[in-house]
């Protein structure tokens, strides 16, 4: 095996397997380093990522306009030994103002040094707290101020580094166990950027020299990864060992394991010996408890090597309970929906048309403004209607809002008559008195008794038998509905004709009395004309649709994984059936848009998605 880290450079000695102490430089192009800055101001967005951008437009920051912030990381895997005199050095490619102080953060040990550049920003990356816009906040208890350095007032590009005694980072280097340092960059007023490792003209990328340390080989890839959700059951440890020094060496290991945070002051970090002499994995992970993070690291010994022993780096898993993933599934469009649908409302009053209204407005004694309602029923070709009921809804804003009672209220259907209305008549222009006004079969007078006599209308009133008409209150939302066999009939008879219903709504008492009925254009879509229709066609009509989910879970606590789906918006309340699996049945008997969230649980955590 190879080791996986390249150095910049390495000045050591190297005899008969003796290591000798020398300087050595990592950059942040070395194994899993890093570099980026974060942005929070108007010039770029907190969200905005740089991890991919050939400098570091950093060491900026003036209160409430300007924000930019330096971050980078340092892999030292490879890398063992004294940190004293360490100095981190830097290529200026731009500078803006002249000479400047800059204050450097290391980021406290522990899991924040595993960020990612590729979607690091000012509003996910670790020790950085949310603020106002131009401005930078840092979390003390996940930063410790380091010291300073100054860039040179010079022309770029140049070179600058960090002088010990001003900024000595060999104390937060030594407190290193996971093998991961990362450094923040806060600075004033006008800004430098200096070259990250994404640069190609030479220019060096950010470089962590320690003059007094030594390269190393030591255990590598570790399973469990890094900071792995695991469940409770048996699990085996395992890594990959170095090659020895030397053709002939041995490598033995010692496995360390506990579950507290580890101290680099403590040998060992303060881990307890789990097994010891062993060549490599698998070995046996001792009982694990859930909710918990644990800490374990592998001590190498090479014999070809002097000093055969060095010391592992700190690794991580956890068994706590991670939230349930959920998909609702891709969002779907069902066009097989087989129901009458309202295509066209006005009413007749005198002066212009009424198309674009919300309401009917419906009136009687003398005055006599009447009703068009027309339904599209051509979905349900061939199809044999056996009831019927329609479902009108009060919604006041009419010239009068009285209350409505059955003798205020009469429903007639049109015939397809030589001098009627047609059925296709257009609400955008069909006016009572006007260049458009209505057929044969309304003479501004109510009742429309001539229409009746003549065969131009069917009365679909509460004077026909077989109809039941119910009139509830006059508020806005109550309801008027008809039902019965001869609606049906009517309704059957316009379906084997063109498709097209006519109803007309008029108060027939003679008083002068009224009220207004919500149309299609209505905000409140339930108060929306609505006809209802049993049929024979299957489902009655219904549109099916399988949702399409999918939920999976890490199995903690209790293994079980609950799912419940609900309905969140639509224009009809619709039953999901059964509600509690990943791909259940809704029946759909109103068209429009509808929402519908998966929500799964473990009895901690929930997660939810909606389609």
């Amino acid at each position: 095996m190879k080791s996986r880290n390249v150095w910049l450079a390495i000045v050591f000695l190297c005899a008969l397997g003796l290591v000798a102490r020398a300087e050595v430089a990592v950059t942040t192009a070395v194994g899993n380093g890093a570099d980026t800055y974060l942005t929070n101001d108007s010039q770029e967005a907190s969200s905005t990522v740089h991890g991919t951008d050939v400098r570091i437009r950093a060491f900026r920051q003036l209160a409430n306009t300007r924000s930019k912030t330096g971050f980078v990381r340092f892999d030292l895997t490879g890398v063992d030994g004294d940190p004293n005199g360490a100095f981190i050095t830097l290529a200026l490619t731009y500078q803006k103002g002249g000479e400047k102080t800059v204050d450097i953060y290391g980021l406290v040990d522990g899991p924040g040094d595993f960020w990612d550049e590729s979607t690091t920003n000012y509003d996910n990356a670790p020790g950085v707290l949310p603020t106002t816009l131009g401005n930078l906040l840092l979390d003390a208890t996940q930063t410790e101020l380091l010291g300073t350095l100054t860039t040179p007032g010079v022309p770029e590009p140049n070179q600058f580094s960090t002088i010990p005694t001003v900024a000595p980072i060999e104390n937060f280097i030594a407190k290193d166990t996971n093998g991961m340092v990362t450094f923040i960059f806060v600075g004033t007023d006008n800004e430098n950027e200096v070259a990250s490792k994404e640069r190609t003209d030479g220019l060096i990328p950010p470089t962590l020299t320690m003059p007094n340390e030594a390269t190393v080989s030591r255990a590598y890839d570790p399973v469990p990864a890094m900071f792995e959700t695991l469940t409770t059951d048996p699990l085996d440890l395992n890594w990959t060992n170095p090659d020895p020094n030397t053709a002939g060496g041995v490598i033995t290991c010692d496995v360390y394991f506990g579950d507290t945070e580890p101290n680099a002051l403590l040998p060992h970090y303060g881990l307890s010996l789990l097994a010891s002499g062993v060549s490599g994995g698998p070995v046996a992970a001792p009982a694990l408890e859930q909710f918990k993070t644990y800490y374990w690291m592998v001590d190498t010994y090479d014999t070809s090597r002097i000093p055969q022993y060095v010391e592992g780096k700190a690794w991580s898993f956890n068994t706590n309970n991670s939230a349930p993933v959920v998909n609702a599934g891709p969002d779907q469009y069902s066009d097989w929906l087989t129901r009458a649908t309202d295509v066209a409302d006005t009413y007749l009053r005198e002066g212009a048309a009424r198309g674009d209204a919300a309401f009917m407005d419906v009136r009687g004694g003398g005055t006599d403004f009447a009703g068009y309602l027309r339904f599209d029923l051509s979905a349900l070709s061939g199809a044999a209607i056996s009831n019927a009921s329609l479902v009108l809804t009060v919604s006041g804003g009419a010239s009068r809002n009285d209350t409505v009672t059955n003798g205020r209220f009469a429903l007639y259907g049109l015939n397809s008559v030589a001098g009627n209305t047609p059925q296709s008549w257009d609400e955008a222009t069909l006016e009572d008195d006007g260049a458009n006004p209505p057929g044969q079969e309304w003479d501004d007078v109510v009742p429309m008794a001539n229409a009746l006599t003549n065969g131009w209308i069917t009365d679909l009133d509460d004077n026909v038998t077989g109809i039941t008409e119910v009139c509830v209150g006059g508020a806005p939302g109550d309801t008027i509905t008809i039902s019965g066999a001869p609606l049906a009939a009517f309704l059957q008879s316009r379906l084997d004709d063109d498709g097209l219903a006519t109803f007309i709504l008029c108060n027939d008492d003679g008083s002068d009395r009224g009220y207004g009925i919500a149309t299609k254009e209505n905000t409140n879509t339930a108060w929306r004309p609505a006809l209802v229709l049993t049929t024979d066609l299957p489902n009655n009509g219904d549109a099916l649709v399988q949702l399409d989910g999918t939920a999976t879970d890490d199995g903690l606590p209790g293994g079980t994984l609950d799912l419940t789906w609900t309905q969140v918006s639509g224009p009809d309340t619709v039953t999901v059936s059964p509600d509690n699996i990943e791909d259940p049945t809704v029946q759909i008997g109103v068209p429009g848009y509808y929402v519908f969230q998966l929500e799964a649980t473990d009895g901690q955590l929930t997660s939810s998605d909606t389609v």
